[in-house]
């Protein structure tokens, strides 16, 4: 990233926090060009500018401090895409070496409990449930995502706490990723969002372990940004995805929601993952981008 980027990218932070604080929003459009000009005045620029030449390995994060440009959602969304960015430029083949990961509940009334139920998707399947189930089970999901390969479904009973989440990390996910590529595991980025569990100081410790300098999360070398699901492949593909096929029948018993689940994550096809992971990944960056951080899930077309 040259300095007229890094530049652009502080002062974009700043105008996301004061659209923040006067809840004015400029005209949205994807292809609208930014124009610096407006973002702040030169005043502010130059100030950036210089503090990048004379401090130039200082990161955006530092810089917008010491400017005193405050930090949001929307400034640590553009800091990841920034961190990202520079990876891809230096090395295209990193957005193959992301193993996203997440979990999920699925339950027998037809329900993912999932906080966020945002997915991409070639269709737009209309939904049909039944409401009037006197006992509600189900069953706990994990899955990775890397490349064009669905790593799991590793199914999990009860609460995910930290002890738990550790176990799954040391006993079962090496054994899963045996067959992924040596070259894809040696230069794995490992991915999880901002769930309590994952954010236990003894789960933290492992993943510093198995992926050093290599893992996006709360506290990860690479922190990623809360609330956002609409930039995780699980999220915006893999759930809605899962959901449209394993309810096109309600489950009868436990067994068969497993094995429903099982059946679905067999039948993607490896372009379907990577089309997720890869060109919808990019297509959404660059859009978050284009909309200062914020949402932007309703201008996708």
């Amino acid at each position: 990233m040259n300095n007229a980027e890094k530049v652009e990218l502080v002062l974009i932070y700043g105008e996301c926090q004061r659209l923040s604080q006067e809840g004015r929003f400029p005209d949205r459009q994807i292809n609208q060009q930014r124009r610096r000009a407006n973002l702040f005045d030169e005043d502010i620029e130059l100030q950036v500018l210089a503090y990048i030449r004379a401090n130039p390995r200082s990161s955006i994060r530092h810089v917008a401090l010491e400017i005193r440009i405050s930090y949001g959602d929307s400034t640590r969304r553009l800091e990841f895409i920034a961190w990202f960015n520079i990876q891809f430029h230096n090395n295209p083949l990193i957005v193959n070496h992301i193993l996203w990961s997440d979990e999920s509940k699925f339950t027998n009334n037809g329900i993912m409990n999932k906080q966020n139920h945002r997915y991409w998707d070639d269709t737009n399947p209309h939904w049909s449930r039944e409401t009037n189930f006197q006992t509600v089970w189900g069953i706990n999901v994990w899955c990775g995502l890397v490349g064009g390969k669905l790593i799991g479904p590793y199914f999990y009973d009860g609460t995910l706490n930290g002890r738990r989440y550790l176990n799954f990390l040391t006993n079962e996910l090496p054994r899963m990723l045996e067959d992924v590529s040596l070259d894809t595991r040696e230069h794995m980025f490992f991915q999880q969002d901002g769930a309590p569990a994952h954010n236990a100081i003894i789960v933290r410790q492992k993943l510093n372990e198995m992926f050093p300098n290599r893992w996006i999360g709360t506290y990860g070398v690479v922190p990623w940004p809360a609330r956002s699901p609409d930039l995780t492949s699980l999220d915006f593909f893999l759930w809605g995805h899962l959901k449209t096929v394993v309810y096109a029948d309600l489950p009868v018993n436990l067994q068969d929601l497993k094995n429903k689940i099982q059946a679905a994550c067999e039948i993607l096809r490896e372009e379907q993952i990577k089309a997720a992971t890869t060109t919808e990944f990019l297509r959404r960056l660059e859009s978050c981008l284009e909309h200062y951080g914020g949402n932007f899930e309703q201008f996708i077309r």
